[in-house]
């Protein structure tokens, strides 16, 4: 295909990894995100990293009066009141917040000039506030071309842009800790990949290669972080097999070895990193040292570190169900001083069953993350019907099983404030968005992101910590499916302030 800075028009493609297979899915909550509702008397089913349609074996009862199986969901709609602040992301971005007083467009000499959603951009005394980018992975050329590394201003009308320039896929956009470059994975060759970076705005055939999956000793560069630290770090992939985290420090080349098992890296500070590992839970690492337990966090698994409060935001399985691709933990959501603690915080878990004909349904945690500073994290919660007497496997809400769950929809995204202090639930989870996926906080926590319909939104947070009732801002257009399947690789990055 033709490259070029703005897309003209964009559509869904398959995941093309560095072997050249395609990967479109970890489980079958990532095939309904991408796929949609499977068709009548189907479910997806995961099978080899591909979404497979299977006939429905299960018993489809009548669903009655179905109400919401979350626990913290509090009624099932907007818990949040408007208080009015709430805007367009990027076009009036929120109200004056101290020293964020001037709004788009407004001249400025530091991002805490600027409202929320704007960060100061362009030369030295010609500096003005502009929206964020947020960037993703999405299929583009109407089903035909490859997936894209693509950026977008958080604002109504924004065109979105490729990152790449090559003729090839790339994949998983992750900032610099400054907002002023985007390293990503480029495959000019199919099976090569390289991890580039590029700088924001973007200068046509300006990129610098990192390393390549060659030099690497990877087949794909997986759970990439770079922000907040200077290191871009990853976990190593060889055929099924994701273990092991290397780190690399631009304009550097040398790549470093993090931990030789183990995945999800979460950075603390340049030198050191969080990470989950089968079997030890979450362990901290200093470049060169030797990996250590964080005491209490036994069963942990995919961590994120907050720096700002110096707390581990992470899941722990409560046990597994069967579904048609097979087994699923069944995750709640905890918090735990970074240093360890005899005890964790509980912010979300598996909901109490609730009764429906020829079963219940329930629901457990997903898609996690922190809002920048620490006052509030996001999650998915996850519903699905539960046959009695295990006469067929589990079915997840809208995956074939949209009679049997009733009116439930799902997945569901949530926002729960946080004490800052002991990292504990504050209040009551809000509800950000139904049948959506992998939120995102803005880093000034005005606004959150979230993919539904495989489309990009984002919805405003007011002061008070509710959520605004306008209606949420679309940044994608219908011709670009942005990419969910393989959970946090996919989830929306903002751009740094």
């Amino acid at each position: 295909m033709t490259k070029r800075v703005v897309l003209g028009a964009l559509v869904g493609a398959l995941m093309m990894v560095s072997t050249g297979c395609t990967e479109e899915c970890v489980d079958q909550i990532d095939c309904l995100n991408e796929k949609g509702e499977p068709g009548e008397g189907k479910r997806w089913a995961c099978v080899d990293n591909k979404c497979q349609a299977q006939d429905n074996t299960t018993p489809v009862p009548d669903a009655g009066t179905q109400t919401d199986a979350g626990t913290d969901a509090g009624t099932g709609t907007d818990a949040g009141t408007d208080a009015g602040t709430g805007t367009d992301a990027g076009t009036d971005a929120g109200t004056d917040a101290g020293t964020m007083t001037v709004g788009k467009d407004g001249a400025c000499t530091d991002s805490i000039n600027c409202m929320g959603g704007l960060r100061c951009e362009g030369a030295t005394g010609s500096k003005t506030c502009q929206p964020l980018h947020l960037a993703v992975t999405a299929s583009v050329n109407n089903g035909a071309g490859p997936i894209e590394a693509v950026a977008v201003r958080a604002e109504a009308g924004a065109a979105p842009f490729e990152l790449s320039e090559a003729a090839g896929a790339s994949r998983f956009p992750r900032w610099s800790k400054d907002g002023t470059a985007v390293a990503f994975v480029q495959e000019e060759t199919a099976g090569s990949p390289v991890l580039v970076s590029r700088t924001i705005p973007l200068v046509a055939a300006q990129k610098t290669e990192l390393t390549t999956g060659t030099a690497a000793a990877t087949e794909d560069f997986r759970h990439m972080e770079w922000e907040p630290s200077s290191r871009v770090a990853w976990t190593k992939k060889a055929g099924t097999s994701v273990t092991g985290i290397s780190v690399l420090a631009p304009p550097s080349t040398t790549v470093e070895t993090a931990s030789p098992n183990g995945g999800f890296p979460s950075w603390k500070d340049d030198q050191s990193l969080f990470y989950s590992a089968a079997g030890s839970g979450v362990l901290a690492v200093t470049l060169g040292g030797t990996p250590a337990d964080v005491g209490g966090s036994s069963g942990g698994e995919q961590p994120r570190y907050n720096r700002v409060t110096d707390f581990l935001l992470y899941l722990a399985s409560t046990g597994t169900t069967n579904f048609a691709d097979g087994s699923q933990s069944l995750y709640r959501l905890l918090t735990l001083p970074a240093a360890g603690a005899a005890s964790s915080n509980e912010i979300a878990t598996v909901s109490a069953p609730t009764a429906v004909t020829g079963g219940e349904v329930k629901s457990f945690i997903t898609a996690h993350d922190w809002a920048p500073d620490g006052t509030y994290v996001t999650y998915v919660r996850a519903f699905y019907f539960d046959p009695e007497g295990d006469v067929a496997p589990s079915i997840i809400c809208g995956n074939g099983g949209a009679e049997a769950c009733g009116t439930q929809a799902g997945p569901n995204v949530y926002l729960q404030r946080i004490d800052t202090a002991t990292g504990q639930a504050s209040g009551t989870a809000l509800l950000v968005a139904e049948n959506a996926t992998l939120p995102s906080v803005s880093p000034d926590g005005r606004y959150v992101a979230y993919i539904q319909g495989q489309r990009l939104y984002v919805r405003g947070i007011n002061a008070d910590g509710t959520l605004s009732s306008a209606a949420p801002t679309v940044l994608t257009p219908t011709t670009l499916k942005v990419q969910t399947g393989l959970g946090n690789d996919h989830r929306p990055r903002w751009q740094p302030r």
